[in-house]
């Protein structure tokens, strides 16, 4: 099945490298796709912008094997306020081995039945407030986040593996605007890339004598370094710089 670009296209790396792409160029319309495919994965891996995890089971500990979160330092992580949790008062879910930073939780349910037994899902409202549940807490140092819990002070699950099954979004909340313009321009290098290897002066607009042999690569040359350097400037300005490690996990 045919890649669906998610933040850049064909016509765009187009646009900005004013050198037409069918599937009978070099390089051609299979082969940018490729390199936007690879181009948006990365935007993916590093977690970059908005993306959403759904149905993620969630084991909830024993209250013997999570004492030692208790004495975490958590706040709440819709503001500044800092939540004192205490064994007795809630259930404390550390949430180890989940993608990250979480923007929002989607939904939650837990599943109070018997392994044995057909699950009965039942869910949770985020709170605070009058029916809520629960409140997802991050336990912060300074202005790093080093891990997440949630903190449920009413229908609280019982213990075991997969109680609990969350739905939420997470990543560095990046403008798609400035993912395109980033996914544009790293693809538009390699398409420049590969254009260096021919005789074709397409998208230069002007040639100045000599060996156009020399010169054609020579002003591809200088087009990829003006892209990278403004790529440069994009992952410098919008780009997370530091990543902490996560306690929790």
């Amino acid at each position: 099945m045919s890649y669906s670009p998610k933040y850049t296209s064909e016509s765009l790396v187009e646009a900005v490298t004013q050198i037409d792409i069918t599937e009978t160029t070099n390089p051609s319309s299979s082969q940018v796709l490729t390199w936007i495919e690879e181009v948006e994965k990365e935007v993916e891996e590093r977690r970059l912008g908005s993306h959403t995890a759904t149905d993620v089971y969630i084991d909830v500990p024993s209250l013997e094997e999570v004492s030692g979160y208790y004495d975490v330092t958590y706040r709440a992580r819709t503001g500044q306020l800092f939540v004192l949790t205490s064994v007795g008062a809630g259930r404390l879910v550390p949430l180890t081995n989940i993608k990250g930073p979480i923007i929002s939780i989607t939904s939650l349910y837990k599943n109070d039945k018997d392994p044995t037994q057909a699950p009965d899902w039942v869910e949770l409202k985020e709170g605070p407030g009058s029916g809520t549940h629960f409140l997802l807490l991050e336990s912060v140092s300074g202005s790093k986040t080093f891990g997440y819990a949630l903190w449920i002070y009413d229908k609280m699950p019982l213990p075991g593996p997969k109680r609990l099954k969350m739905s939420y979004t997470y990543g560095y909340n990046i403008s798609e605007k400035i993912l395109q313009e980033w996914c544009t321009l790293k693809v538009a290098v390699k398409v420049l890339q590969a254009k260096m290897g021919t005789s074709s002066g397409e998208g230069l607009t002007e040639f100045v004598g000599g060996d156009l042999g020399t010169y054609i690569p020579t002003q591809y040359q200088t087009r990829i370094n003006l892209f990278r350097q403004r790529i440069a400037e994009i992952e410098a300005t919008y780009f997370p710089h530091e990543l902490a490690v996560a306690i929790l996990s």
